[in-house]
């Protein structure tokens, strides 16, 4: 049995900005608004940490699996640090270019919403962590428009998002 999540109150409102495996996280800010410790030292993968939780609900964080890699498994042949990729230098995760279908790349500040679908495109599940029941979303820096605003309606345990 599994259970689904309706993303409804978070779709849109919430964009990757950093991914260390199994975790994916996404935050409220802009991009060049949003740091972590080392984010500007490469390889990221030695050198930076999750991001920085400032404010109520600024990150949000789902697990995954799938036939994802990250830009430290040899992307472009370089190191690169969280803010490069955040600026679009690599993607967040990628599929092999070898496999029969289209590779799947996830860039950063992706929406939540897109980032499920195309996890499921390359053959993943996204997982949401107990206590989504209890997310309610308030305004960063101002209003958020209505829509996403709503409350999201969710299983009290965690579960696969779609």
């Amino acid at each position: 049995m599994s259970l689904v999540t309706n993303l409804d109150g978070v779709r849109r409102v919430y964009g990757l900005c950093f991914v260390r495996l199994p975790w994916a996280y996404f935050t409220r800010l802009p991009l060049d608004q949003q740091w972590g410790d080392g984010w500007e030292r490469a390889p990221y993968a030695q050198h930076a940490g999750p991001p920085y939780d400032d404010a109520a609900q600024q990150i949000l964080t789902v697990a995954f699996d799938g036939p994802l890699l990250t830009p430290d498994a040899g992307y472009a042949g370089r190191a690169l640090s969280v803010n490069e990729i955040n600026r679009g230098a690599a993607p967040w995760l990628r599929t092999q270019d070898f496999i029969a279908n289209a590779p799947v790349r996830i860039a950063a500040g992706v929406s939540l919403e897109r980032f499920v679908e195309l996890v499921e495109l390359a053959g993943g599940q996204v997982f949401a962590p107990p206590g989504w029941g209890a997310l309610r979303l308030e305004p960063v820096d101002g209003k958020l428009p209505a829509k996403e605003t709503q409350e999201a309606e969710v299983a009290d345990h965690p579960g696969k998002l779609s």
